[in-house]
């Protein structure tokens, strides 16, 4: 079972022993309701938040040919309008009362997923009640969000890396529909009719398909006949059934070749890999561990790869090796990744990753190194749930893939798992007749790289689950000077954040981070690593030296846009040596040890570091960029008050209102009404003197003129039309929500105290509701001009 609480005895720093009610997934309650549909509820009393996850058993996988990414169109569908949830509400709802959402497609599951405070817990199901049953798939927003779905999928178009995936999955799977690419292809998108969308809910989407997992500060009888009343009425409908499994054996390596705009080259080489609810599983996870590096098993964590670490077989074969290996309801792929120069010997790099895997193959590791890999899963499977939402998602995940009884048995099956074990699936899996290699390599004009973007047990009776702990604990910040350190009890672990003035460049600094002109460096383990994560953060401020990054300007829209916002901020002088001027630290500590290693380890800490300088506006702002590309890009900045001022809250409620991810006045018109883009990135960056609010679009090249008229219309709309009373009390509970339940993981926890500290001091959360439901309308139509006279940057691409 997985139990992320361990007992840790430390001489060094007395830290707090681990929380009684930190994350433990096997307190799940599983029931069903009588029309198939799956309920995972786990209780967890750490925070005032709850996070509810619905995942249904079908994605890319199903989508039909000719219709590629079908199931990923329903899943942007399925966040419009609903019986219950006319217009956005299915999303703006959730923004109202400081929530947030998203949603994924994959191979194997459609996802969506909320947290909110817990008194919200009602108004999150009911929205995932209409999801599965009422939702009014309009045929007027068909057209719409396939501009949307275009938009999203133009800005992975942009990414080498993200082409040579699809083509290298495509090549390693013959038959099998786990070959294709979710999101899919223009021409299949552009082709998806109104009917298609209709039928795939009324075939892939119901009762039997789905599962509602709910964890948080909630009571699990109580959520029990909840979610048997708004969901019970619903009819069984459409079955789950997994493609059949007819991928015929590989007769010999298979080869992918692309070539086009990279100043490296890039290579992807896919094993062939077990299912999440296989016997090899657990093994595999080891195996994986050996060769580079273990991740987990959170889609989320995993991410597109885990970084290959010092010590393991493949380590040092290139600078960026990594390994991918994600739960999966049938046999997937082993990925492994990396990049080098264009003029490298591709042979010798591919003889390298063989014979590393080879080695294992060929001899049972050593029990130590065994030992090794296991510890090294057993964290991962900490990190892999840190928060009420890692929580719901892993649990709707692994059930929604056949895979429950694995997740919540794994720590005990890793364990047992012998070099023998590990041996056989080497020589199984991983051999060279067995692997498809891919490769991206530069065209004839090379152009420098572009940065990537930002994917059989039985079920056991259903848990009557163990008792959760009973109380919300207070974990507010203990604040001493330049220090923070924010107690919480949800997971054994612990991350530290320091932050210091200037630009720096070393192995883990961040640029402009909380703020313009600082430089942070974040790290997190477990909660007896503590000492060893210090001293590490001492180990990079003693080898950061001033900044001396290229200011070549990148030819990614995107990163280019980024380029001119941050250009705003003048640059301050860095000294030789950095020391901090503030330290947070979160987690499963306590406050006096952790702030007594934190003054040991550095003899100064303070002089606040004052962010950068905003410098004055030139006006609106044309670049184009001569190449061809996916996705153009588009961004708005204005001038606005610093972070500390008595405005700058009415300056967060007004942009808002405005733009907010995928909602608010201009998302509302730009994403669901004409499907100009997919998504809108809204900032507040806080200067020295002023602050800079900035809007950054991704949009592609024939609507970005539209796009532009646009939003130059919903500015000067914003002022005629100012926002409505009720439009204003939303923005007050979405960002007094937000207070609550943004930050649970202790990354994020430590991010929210330097954000606090570099705007405005450190609030509680009372304190900051006060302050923002004291600001008056009156107050933010006042400011509305000056919101709405910046200035827009163009980025255009392929034109002079």
């Amino acid at each position: 079972m997985i139990r992320l609480c361990h007992i840790v005895v430390l001489a060094a720093l007395a830290l707090a022993p681990c929380a009684a009610n930190a994350v433990d997934l096997d307190r799940v309650r599983v029931s069903r309701l009588e029309n198939g549909l799956t309920l995972l509820v786990l209780e967890d009393h750490a925070l005032p938040v709850v996070s509810v996850q619905s995942a249904y058993k079908t994605g890319g996988r199903d989508d039909p040919e000719g219709r590629m990414g079908l199931a990923h169109f329903f899943e942007h569908m399925a966040f419009r309008a609903s019986k219950n949830f006319p217009g956005t509400g299915l999303v703006s709802e959730i923004y109202g009362v400081g929530g947030e959402w998203h949603g994924y497609t994959w191979i194997d599951t459609i996802t969506f997923f909320a947290t909110a405070p817990k008194d919200d817990l009602d108004l999150l199901l009911r929205i995932e009640a209409d999801r599965l049953g009422r939702l009014d798939m309009a045929k007027e927003d068909v057209l719409a969000e396939t501009g949307a779905v275009i938009a999203e999928m133009n800005g992975y178009a942009n990414d080498p890396s993200t082409i040579l995936f699809d083509a290298t999955l495509a090549a390693a799977f013959q038959v099998h529909p786990y070959r294709k690419n979710t999101i899919g292809y223009a021409a299949d998108v552009s082709a998806i009719t109104h009917d298609d969308i209709v039928r795939f809910y009324r075939e892939r989407i119901g009762p039997k398909t789905a599962v509602i997992a709910v964890a948080g500060d909630v009571d699990a009888d109580a959520v029990e006949a909840r979610v048997k009343k708004l969901f019970g009425k619903f009819k069984g409908g459409a079955e789950p059934a997994l493609p059949p499994d007819s991928e015929p054996p590989m007769a010999g390596e298979k080869r992918v070749r692309l070539e086009g705009t990279t100043g490296a080259k890039l290579f992807r080489m896919a094993y062939p890999a077990p299912a999440a609810a296989s016997g090899d599983y657990p093994a595999f996870l080891l195996l994986q561990a050996l060769a580079g590096a273990s991740s987990g098993v959170s889609f989320l964590q995993n991410d597109w790869g885990t970084p290959a670490a010092e010590g393991s077989a493949l380590y040092g074969v290139t600078g960026d090796l990594s390994t991918w290996f994600i739960a999966t309801a049938q046999p997937y792929v082993f990925l492994i990744a990396g990049s080098a120069p264009a003029g490298a010997d591709e042979a010798k790099i591919e003889n390298a990753v063989q014979g590393a895997l080879d080695g294992i193959a060929s001899a049972p590791v050593s029990a130590e190194r065994l030992a090794a890999a296991k510890r090294q899963v057993r964290r991962e499977l900490v990190f892999d749930i840190e928060t009420t939402e890692d929580a719901a998602h892993q649990l709707a995940y692994f059930e929604a893939i056949g895979a429950l009884d694995q997740l919540l048995t794994l720590e005990e099956a890793t364990d047992a798992v012998t070099a023998g074990d590990v041996q056989r699936l080497a020589k199984l899996y991983l051999n060279k007749d067995r692997r498809t290699v891919g490769w991206f390599v530069p065209a004839s004009k090379a152009a420098p790289a572009l940065p990537s973007p930002r994917q059989n047990l039985d079920m056991a009776s259903p848990r009557n689950g163990k008792p959760a702990p009973a109380d919300t604990q207070e974990i507010a910040a203990v604040v001493d000077g330049n220090i923070a350190v924010q107690p919480s009890p949800m997971s054994p672990t612990v991350a530290i954040k320091t932050v210091f003035a200037g630009a720096y460049d070393c192995e883990l600094c961040v640029a402009n981070d909380p703020a313009p002109g600082m430089t942070s460096i974040t790290l997190k383990g477990m909660n007896d690593e503590l000492n060893a994560l210090i001293a590490d953060t001492r180990a990079q401020l003693d080898a950061a030296a001033p900044s001396k990054s290229s200011s070549r300007e990148t030819d990614n829209p995107a990163a280019r846009l980024e380029q001119i916002l941050a250009a705003r901020f003048d640059t301050p002088a860095a000294s030789a040596a950095p020391s901090p001027a503030f330290v947070a630290v979160a987690g499963d500590v306590g406050a006096d040890a952790a702030r007594s290693a934190v003054v040991t380890a550095f003899s100064a800490i303070g002089g606040k570091a004052q962010p950068s300088h905003l410098t004055p506006s030139k006006g609106d702002i044309f670049v184009a960029i001569p190449e061809e590309k996916a996705q153009a890009a588009l961004g708005y900045a204005t001038t606005a008050p610093k972070l500390n001022s008595t405005d700058a809250l009415a300056w967060r409620l007004a942009l808002y209102m405005f733009a907010h991810g995928y909602g608010g006045r201009l998302g509302d018109e730009a994403i669901s009404r004409r499907g100009l883009a997919y998504y809108i990135d809204a900032d507040y960056r806080g200067g020295a003197d002023a602050g800079l609010v900035t809007l950054s679009i991704g949009v592609d090249p024939d609507k970005q003129d539209a796009l532009q008229a646009l939003l130059k219309a919903e500015l000067g709309r914003f002022v005629a039309e100012p926002p409505s009373a009720a439009e204003f009390a939303e923005a007050k509970r979405h960002l007094i929500g937000r207070r609550i339940s943004a930050a649970q993981s202790n990354e994020e926890l430590v991010a929210r105290l330097a954000d606090i500290w570099t705007g405005h001091g450190i609030m509680d959360d009372e304190d900051y509701a006060a302050a923002v439901n004291a600001i008056t309308l009156e107050q933010v139509l006042e400011i509305l001009p000056a919101f709405a006279g910046g200035d827009m940057i163009v980025v255009s691409v392929g034109a002079e």
